[in-house]
């Protein structure tokens, strides 16, 4: 109580101002955040390695927030330890008068010496605090174009490769490199700031992750497939997930991979990382731990850890142009508006990557160059990366051979803007109907209109991907995952498979010219299930990702990093998010009999010593689904409401028509509305195909002439 009041007292000034001594306690907290990182790095053992598969690499911007955020996360301890939690929220007025002096030293620059502006030490705390804006480069470029005003003609009629000025009120809302949202507001951490729970609310120790998927998530006797929707259907979950989110892993001072194979990798390697404890009969592992870097820090003020999204969070196929402007250069031709292909083997794949220090093939087998750099995860991603790259460039042609004078730069920003609208028709007309049942469609309105147009843009909606559905919800299309993906023929005739935990970046599969490349690898996802959506996992998601063909065990489990994922976002404990859907309080395993059947609480109650230690994760994964849809309750929640926020949330929302914004016209949304499906966007980018599936996520669905799906005109866009 002492403590609290004397932070009052001290840090307050009589109007609420920054007083001299807070500000003083504040740089010193810096500084010696600061010296305190140095020691580390001349002291600890903590370096790069080679031979770590990383499917999450930091770009250069996100590693300058991870240094920005480890300062403030240390600088923040030293706060807490001396002054207690009160202070923060006036340390974070500090930073904000900081910003502001920053800004008008900027300004002053181009009539005075910015050297005068602010003493040694100064400029010291204010670069470590006070992260630099869109600076990331490559070649000698920005990375990231700093916007000079998000009400010029640019941010009126083009969608930025960033989201930057998406919403112009709030520029960075959206934005590649920028905080995920919380939807409960607070985070889970043991000292309230940012150290991984490990204890029971009783006081022993949590399960490990890896312990909870053994008991769990086994499929060993529970292979069940789902009756209708098919192995596609979680392909494009995925494609989703890399449009809208890459949560960067931490870094080595040097900038490399961390190691964190070893139990105590967090003290003798580094503080980001967090190891999963293997039990000692592990059917597979024969590691004491399994690998698992955190992901990087990139609080922005004093409190608690913050994750970020290195993609922009909107739906905006970030997969095929990237949310770097210097992504965009990679996959570019700059020629006629169309992206680089490879075409050597008599078939379209994207850009081969001759530098691409994950992939596990051999020259001349090159995992590729596309706008998400986890292209090449799995050889089933490619085949949907090579249909959008396709498809773009068949109409960038369409408006080359109609428009003969418009510049590469005006043909590429046409056609990304309609490639955009056709994915987010696919996106709400076609995928999200096939889990969510039709009432959580309708609560969060998110079934596309029949006819006019949206006009519920809201620029005071944060559309930023939330941490628990990113860390959670949207990781439901894991227990989707087979384990074969088996390829067909045009014919429906059998064409082998591949093994999903074999063939973690590795590229091989999809330069298999003789039995046609990646389209029987299409043809298999369209044509067979998927994994019913249960709390089972197929054997390669739960032993072997990113394992080295020949290695047993040098993978990881899939299921324990999502345990420990969320228990390193600082996600709440499963039972906190039920009171969203309205679902009744839990103090018993037994009060969870309302969602759950009694055989999963009893594997709960086996794994488990208490309801609210129960991983958001697992509980979402052990919910018996609403009628109509694939999920439960709490889950279909945070997806629904993730949807509704990107598409209120999005100025250049493909139905939308909002002031002061170049947004489709209504004979634009029509078109799309009217022709677009997934199931003629795969026709038209297949050299073999004849007929495909009626209903794309449907296996069972009866074949229909691809010649009769209608086609977009783009003559309708050429104003």
């Amino acid at each position: 109580m002492m403590l609290m009041t004397t932070s009052i007292l001290l840090f307050i000034g009589a109007l609420g101002e920054v007083t001299e001594e807070t500000e003083r306690i504040v740089e010193d907290a810096v500084l010696r955040a600061l010296d305190s990182l140095n020691a580390q790095v001349d002291s600890s053992s903590e370096q790069s390695s080679e031979h770590i598969i990383v499917s999450q690499q930091a770009n250069s911007e996100s590693k300058i927030a991870q240094f920005t955020g480890e300062v403030l996360e240390e600088a923040t301890r030293i706060l807490v330890e001396e002054f207690g939690m009160d202070i923060l929220p006036m340390a974070n007025e500090v930073i904000n008068k900081w910003k502001a002096e920053d800004e008008e030293a900027l300004a002053e620059t181009t009539t005075s010496n910015p050297e005068s502006t602010s003493s040694e030490p100064s400029r010291r705390k204010r670069n470590a605090i006070i992260r630099p804006k869109r600076q990331a480069t490559r070649r000698g470029r920005r990375c990231f174009t700093p916007p000079i005003d998000c009400n010029n003609r640019f941010h009126t009629t083009t969608r930025a490769i960033t989201g930057i000025c998406n919403n112009r009120q709030n520029p960075e809302l959206g934005n590649s490199v920028s905080p995920f949202r919380r939807i409960l507001g607070g985070a889970s951490y043991a000292d309230g700031l940012g150290r991984i729970r490990t204890r029971s609310v009783n006081g022993g120790n949590l399960p490990s992750a890896r312990l909870i998927s053994n008991s769990l998530h086994d499929d060993r006797n529970n292979q069940v497939f789902s009756p209708t929707i098919n192995h596609l259907h979680m392909i494009i979950g995925q494609f989703i997930a890399h449009d809208e989110i890459f949560m960067p892993s931490s870094v080595a001072r040097d900038g490399g991979a961390l190691d964190c194979s070893a139990c105590n990798a967090a003290t003798r390697v580094s503080s980001n990382c967090a190891p999963i404890t293997v039990p000692r009969n592990d059917p597979y592992f024969r590691t004491p731990c399994m690998r698992l870097t955190r992901a990087l820090n990139g609080q922005e003020n004093f409190g608690v850890r913050t994750q970020i999204d290195q993609n922009s969070h909107f739906l905006d196929l970030s997969t095929v142009y990237g949310s770097a402007d210097c992504e965009a250069e990679t996959v570019r031709s700059f020629i006629e508006g169309k992206l680089l292909t490879f075409d050597d083997l008599g078939y379209t794949l994207p850009p081969q990557n001759l530098n691409d220090s994950n992939c596990q093939s051999f020259a001349p087998l090159h995992c590729f160059t596309c706008g998400d750099f986890r292209n090449s995860l799995h050889p089933a991603l490619i085949p949907v990366h090579t249909v959008f790259i396709k498809e773009h460039n068949r109409l960038a042609e369409q408006v080359r051979s109609a428009r003969p004078r418009m510049s590469d730069e005006q043909i590429f920003q046409l056609v990304r803007k309609i490639m955009i609208g056709m994915w987010q028709h696919i996106v709400f007309n076609e995928y999200i109907p096939k889990y969510l049942p039709a009432r959580t469609i309708r609560n969060f309105g998110l079934r596309p209109l029949r006819s006019g147009a949206h006009r519920g843009y809201n620029p005071s909606q944060d559309p930023s991907i939330s941490a628990e559905y990113a860390g959670a919800a949207f990781r439901f299309g894991h227990s989707q995952a087979r384990f074969d993906f088996p390829r067909l023929t045009e014919a429906g005739r059998p064409a082998g498979n591949f093994d999903l935990g074999h063939d973690i970046f590795y590229a091989d599969q999809n330069y298999l010219a003789g039995i046609g490349g990646w389209e029987p690898v299409m043809n298999g996802m369209v044509r067979t299930p998927s994994m019913k959506s249960d709390r089972y996992f197929s054997f390669g998601i739960r032993n072997q990702m990113f394992e080295i063909r020949g290695r047993n065990g040098s993978g990881v489990d899939l299921v324990s990093v999502n345990i420990q994922r969320g228990r390193d976002m600082g996600l709440f404990p499963y039972i906190k998010y039920r009171q969203l859907v309205g679902l009744p309080p839990v103090s018993t395993f037994s009060d969870l009999d309302s969602t759950m059947s009694q055989e999963n609480i009893r594997a709960l109650r086996n794994v488990y010593s208490d309801p609210a230690d129960i991983d958001l994760y697992v509980g979402i994964m052990l919910e018996e689904p609403l009628a109509a849809g694939q999920l439960g309750p709490t889950a279909s929640f945070i997806i629904g409401e993730q949807f509704k926020a990107l598409k209120t949330g999005d100025r250049f929302f493909y139905e939308t028509i909002t002031e002061g914004t170049d947004n489709f016209t209504q004979e634009e949304i029509d078109e799309i509305r009217n022709n677009v499906s997934l199931a003629k966007l795969i026709c038209t980018n297949m050299d073999f195909a004849v007929r495909i599936s009626s209903d794309i996520f449907d296996h069972r669905s009866r074949q229909v002439a691809c010649s009769s799906l209608p086609q977009i005109n783009i003559e309708k866009f050429l104003r």
